[in-house]
Parts: C-alpha cells; sequence; structure tokens
C-alpha cells in the first residue's frame, strides 16, 4: 500500500488556504484573519505549532467566518471548478484503488475533488458544519492512530508528503519521499529489508563461490574469501621448474 499526503504532495500549495483567500469575495471578515493565517502556516512549515493549538485557532477562524452553513457546499464546488488544475498529475499517476490519502484538510473540502483522487480511501479531519467546529483533526500523531484504527497493522510500504510535521507516518513506513513544489521528489527513508541486508552482509562487489570449508553457501558469505592453496602451489611448481 502507499500512502499520501495531500497539500504540497496531491495538491500544488495549501488547499484550506487557497479556499480562505477564495472566500473572501462572500465573507470580507476573513481579511482581518489573513495575517494569522500565514502566520500559523509559517509555524507550521517549521514544525513549531502543537495539534490543540492549531484545533483552537481553527475552530476560532471557522466559526468566524462560515455564517451561511448551507453555502460551505457550494462555496466548495465553485473553488474546485476553478483550484482543480493545482492537482498534480505526476503523483496522482501514482495512487492506485487499493492506496491511501492521509490529510489534515478537512472532509467538506477533500470530498468536494474525491472523484479526481484515484482512490476512495481517504482520512481527513471532519467538520461539523452546524457547529463550525472540527470534530476530529488529522493531524500528526493523530493520522496514524486513525489509520491504525481503520486498516490496523496493514503495513505501508511507501509514503508521499512535503512536511516533516508527518514524522509519525514516516515512522511506520517501509519508504517515505519527500515532495517538494511537486517537482522534486528525494527518497529521504530507505526501504527497511534493503539497508537490514547491507548491515548483515555489508557491501559485496565479488560473485565468486565461498571457498570456507565450513560455508555451504553458493555465493559470498561476507567473510574474507581463502586462497585456493591449489592454484598457489601450482604456480610455485612452476617457478621451481623454470
Amino acid at each position: 500500500m502507499k500512502a499520501f499526503d495531500f497539500d504540497n504532495t496531491i495538491y500544488r500549495g495549501e488547499s484550506s488556504i487557497d479556499l480562505a483567500v477564495y472566500m473572501i469575495r462572500n465573507n470580507k471578515k476573513i481579511i482581518l484573519y489573513l495575517p494569522m493565517i500565514f502566520t500559523n502556516l509559517v509555524k507550521y512549515k517549521l514544525c513549531m505549532i502543537g495539534r490543540e493549538e492549531m484545533e483552537t485557532i481553527l475552530n476560532d477562524f471557522c466559526q468566524a467566518v462560515m455564517e451561511d452553513k448551507d453555502e460551505v457546499p457550494r462555496i466548495i464546488e465553485r473553488f474546485w471548478q476553478t483550484h482543480a488544475h493545482k492537482l498534480n498529475e505526476r503523483i496522482l499517476k501514482l495512487i492506485g484503488p487499493e492506496d491511501i490519502i492521509i490529510t489534515a484538510g478537512p472532509d467538506v473540502l477533500i470530498n468536494g475533488i474525491r472523484d479526481r483522487l484515484h482512490t476512495d480511501h481517504i482520512i481527513s479531519s471532519e467538520v461539523d458544519l452546524n457547529s463550525g467546529r472540527f470534530t476530529y483533526l488529522n493531524f500528526k500523531d493523530n493520522k496514524v492512530r486513525r489509520y491504525k484504527e481503520l486498516y490496523g497493522n496493514t503495513p505501508i510500504d511507501v509514503f508521499y508528503t512535503d512536511s516533516y510535521n508527518d514524522r509519525a507516518l514516516m515512522e511506520i513506513s517501509d519508504r517515505v519521499y519527500l515532495v517538494k513544489k511537486g517537482v522534486s521528489i528525494k527518497q529521504i527513508k530507505p526501504f527497511k529489508k534493503r539497508s537490514l541486508q547491507r548491515k548483515l552482509h555489508g557491501k559485496q562487489k565479488s560473485n565468486r563461490k565461498c571457498r570456507h570449508n565450513d560455508c555451504l553457501s553458493d555465493s559470498v558469505c561476507g567473510r574474507t574469501a581463502l586462497p585456493d592453496l591449489r592454484l598457489q602451489k601450482g604456480r610455485q611448481d612452476h617457478r621451481s621448474s623454470n
């Protein structure tokens, strides 16, 4: 199974920030919150904000700007009509029906583009539109907690993300790729089994059959191969005859 973050991985940018800016046309009050939004975005990028603080900020913002709850789904539909082009096609091609998307973004936003994401396995934050509050914030350790609630010990073979805020998910993944601006993809965590083989056997360049008398391996066993005494004796006899 492959797992994917959403913002700055599948989506080029921060979708929730883009939505807030987009909503200004319907609610000018959002302009007052922009300094707070961008300040906390920087803190998020630097891994300097905790889950409880993030939850308080989001709840205060949602309750202040979500005046017409019935209008929210229509706003999100129009938002994706103008922002779906920011989906990263390079990453989308990697997503299969059995893969999973794990995001801190709100479900009401992610569900608006769900049919373009190639999988129905999506874990996101949950928002109650009636109260304007987050009932579950899928952030940091909560991502692993919800993943295990739904999928148990199913291993994550490969995880794609843009942020070290996902360190908890990185720790339970065999391989981790860091996505930068949707262009650069760098492996930052190697495949565990391959690493284990390197630790056990070291770097091996020779494919000669091991000459240890106590070794049954058909290849190099990791110990320094013993010299072929018969070959050495043959060379000595040849030099003596000359």
